[in-house]
């Protein structure tokens, strides 16, 4: 989709400051079924790109909007934004999503390891140690394989082999496509809400909405989309910027079944209490 060079920003810095507040949010066997939409047309992306100034990054984000959208408009975030989303399912959101980092941290730890630049393995490496710590220093200490294995559901197994086949056996550019969605959806979702929404002030996900709304959770994005735009400004064959496209696509796709599963499992009963640790995705990282 795009073969043409690609002028992208440089990181802002090589560790930038991580932000005390927030949480984290967000899956191989899954994927043939969510391919079943067609990715956006080569010369969408192309137009997505060009309207971007430019930037890849940012043209697969505008490629997939209508798949944020379904994040946006489905019923656990309108729940969570009208304040009625019931704490069970809040709850097993975070317990999912803290398993779901290990494998997060886990696939910017590869991407780090396999890049020659020396400035982005150390932001990765920050951000690998971020998203693994993110709902609290050692929390994840006790989480192996076994207990992945045992806990996690077949969303968050599905979206986290489909993030690290990416990141282990494909290029750098598919890499980044597909752990990308998760930080960038994170960053419009809640801007989207905090700029179009009126928050209730008894609403108990308020300061939960209020983090990742913050503007350093765009800084984050942006450093990380610099990374991805770096590797395309050399210039990009049609296929592999389809494949590109299309990893992006499935990944927000995932997203929204991780929001939408938690209320498959919820008890009922009224709001939660917002509640979390420190957020890598709700800020730069440390």
């Amino acid at each position: 989709q795009v073969a043409c060079a690609w002028r992208p920003r440089p990181p802002a810095s090589m560790a930038p400051s991580r932000s005390a507040g927030g949480m984290g949010a967000a899956r191989w066997r899954l994927l043939a079924a969510l391919a079943a939409a067609a990715s956006p047309c080569l010369g969408q992306v192309h137009a997505n790109a060009a309207s971007a100034g430019g930037n890849f990054a940012s043209g697969l984000f505008e490629a997939a909007r209508p798949l944020a959208e379904e994040s946006l408009k489905g019923r656990f975030i309108s729940e969570m934004v009208a304040g009625t989303l019931p704490k069970a399912a809040f709850d097993y959101y975070l317990r999912q999503d803290n398993l779901y980092l290990t494998k997060y941290a886990r696939a910017f730890a590869v991407l780090g390891a396999k890049s020659d630049n020396t400035d982005e393995l150390v932001w990765l490496l920050n951000a690998s140690v971020g998203f693994l710590h993110e709902h609290g220093p050692g929390h994840n200490r006790h989480v192996d394989d076994q207990t992945f294995e045992r806990e996690a559901s077949a969303t968050t197994l599905a979206y986290t082999s489909f993030f690290l086949q990416a990141t282990w056996g494909e290029e750098a550019i598919i890499g980044y496509a597909s752990v990308l969605p998760c930080q960038h959806l994170y960053d419009w979702l809640f801007a989207t809400i905090n700029a179009t929404r009126d928050i209730a002030p008894d609403n108990p996900y308020k300061e939960f909405i209020r983090q990742y709304a913050d503007p350093g959770v765009h800084r984050t994005t942006l450093e990380l989309e610099a990374f991805l735009d770096r590797y395309a400004q050399h210039g990009l064959s049609e296929e592999v910027a389809a494949r590109a496209q299309y990893h992006y696509d499935s990944a927000m796709k995932y997203e929204a079944q991780f929001f939408e599963e938690a209320l498959h499992h919820s008890g009922g009963g009224g709001g939660g209490d917002g509640g979390g640790g420190g957020g890598t995705r709700s800020g730069a990282i440390a």
